[in-house]
């Protein structure tokens, strides 16, 4: 499912200046070299890209450091991880094979079925906030679903096409290119990634106030908090839960059958630490870790109106990660590199892709 064959010609140019370069080159058919028109071209994640034109040529004009995306319905996509100042030294050739078809077994659903599942995939994609039920995706009927292969109670939502979904609260006309979406209802587990491309809807000023209002509070702006050692001044403290026997602590009532979660106060410095060989930090936290949040955020009213009781976060939120893998690995924008890595519970769960930001999002540049 992450095929990725590439074929990449990189051709070097000179360079005499350290201005800003663009980023630019051509995309062709690795099949018959003929150019292709109309490739999406664009940093993942981010409001900057392009499309190629009828000579499958492209530029951007700004290079940054990231992941590009080159994509095109019926191709394998390519993803290229460049740096800021190597991507603007380069023109690039960048080859498409075709798709393979590869036999899914996909599920058969009556309409009614197929009505809940896409039911659950966009109350668990977009999420239930605000800002999700301001969002509107507009080819829902590209969703097709199957059985997870390793998890007899999941279930899998893919799509060949992007979906285009409209973000009416936040401003943006998004471009997203599911790789994976996995859920599992019984257990109430869920978690997807993709390749993200957002278009802004108009001044970016007039959405100002509530990009700010999603971002405080927020896994982004949690992880850069993290990684930043600037968890208390943003307004978070972290917990490692332990699970321990009430008997084996010598419990007088000995409750042998029970057992007790311990929230143990950590500091940043204690779970993470930055990889000298890239640019990414390693978090290790055991099995769970509990984030308070000791601040309001906009999405508290909703979800008191719509599905909570009131005042239950009346002092903030407490949001838990779970990870099986032991670690995760976070970038320097505060981008997990591997998001099925992790799956949430509590607040978080109900924020998802409709409370997403594009990663070169500056709340404190954002309207001026």
């Amino acid at each position: 499912m992450r095929s990725l064959s590439l074929y990449i010609i990189a051709c070097f140019l000179c360079t005499y200046t350290y201005a800003q370069q663009a980023f630019k080159g051509k995309v062709l058919s690795a099949e018959t070299d003929i150019p292709l028109n109309g490739v999406s071209v664009y940093f993942n994640n981010t409001s900057i890209g392009t499309l190629t034109n009828e000579k499958g040529e492209f530029i951007i004009p700004v290079a940054i450091e990231g992941e590009v995306i080159i994509s095109s319905v019926g191709f394998e996509r390519i993803i290229y991880k460049t740096s800021k100042e190597g991507a603007g030294q380069k023109s690039f050739t960048f080859k498409l094979q075709p798709k393979e078809t590869i036999l899914q077994d996909v599920l058969i659903l009556p309409d009614a079925s197929r009505k809940k599942y896409l039911k659950l995939f966009r109350d668990h994609f977009l999420g239930i906030t605000e800002e999700a039920d301001m969002s509107r995706i507009t080819n829902l009927g590209a969703i097709y679903f199957v059985k997870s292969p390793t998890d007899k109670d999941g279930i899998i939502a893919l799509s060949d096409t992007p979906l285009t979904i409209i973000n009416r609260q936040l401003g943006y006309t998004i471009n997203f290119d599911l790789g994976e979406f996995y859920l599992n209802e019984k257990q109430g587990r869920t978690s997807f990634y993709g390749f993200t491309r957002y278009n802004e809807m108009g001044d970016r000023k007039k959405w100002a106030k509530n990009r700010r209002k999603a971002y405080y509070g927020s896994t982004v702006h949690f992880f850069r908090s993290l990684i930043t050692n600037t968890l208390e001044r943003e307004g978070y403290s972290i917990y490692k839960i332990k699970s321990d026997s009430l008997k084996k602590r010598g419990n007088p009532l000995n409750i042998s059958a029970n057992k007790v979660d311990m929230a143990i106060p950590v500091k940043a410095t204690d779970i993470i630490e930055k990889d000298s060989a890239s640019n990414f930090y390693s978090a290790k936290w055991g099995a769970k870790l509990m984030v308070q949040y000791h601040k309001k955020t906009a999405s508290q009213d909703y979800l008191y109106k719509k599905i909570l009781v009131k005042d239950a976060f009346h002092n903030g939120f407490r949001a838990y990660l779970n990870t099986s893998a032991g670690f995760i690995r976070i970038d320097t924008n505060g981008l997990l590199e591997d998001p099925m890595a992790v799956y949430y519970s509590g607040y978080w769960i109900y924020e998802k892709a409709a409370n997403l930001l594009p990663y070169n999002y500056n709340p404190e540049k954002e309207d001026k």
